[in-house]
């Protein structure tokens, strides 16, 4: 009897003590850029997609190109691809 209240004790923990992630931000000139979620590309494996949190502010859905250095000044792409590691 006391394992099976042991057991429901423990389950009753686990389903109640969630998981706490914390966002990766870094600042860019006077723009806090948070990553909220990361997704490659299937089929290319240098394309991702990611939801960032700009100043606070949640952003839709973008996709980032981290093979071909497009454009160097967009500082939330230099943010999703420096996270990335290099192939």
């Amino acid at each position: 009897m006391g394992r099976v209240i042991c057991f429901v004790i423990l389950i009753g923990l686990c389903c109640w003590a969630a998981p706490a992630y914390g966002e990766v931000c870094r600042v860019y000139g006077e723009q806090q850029i948070c990553l909220v979620s990361l997704k490659r590309s299937a089929k290319y494996y240098w394309e991702y997609r990611a939801v960032l949190r700009l100043n606070g502010k949640k952003m839709p859905v973008q996709k980032f190109d981290c093979l071909h250095d497009l454009d160097l000044a967009n500082d939330r792409r230099k943010f999703v691809c420096s996270l990335i590691p290099r192939r």
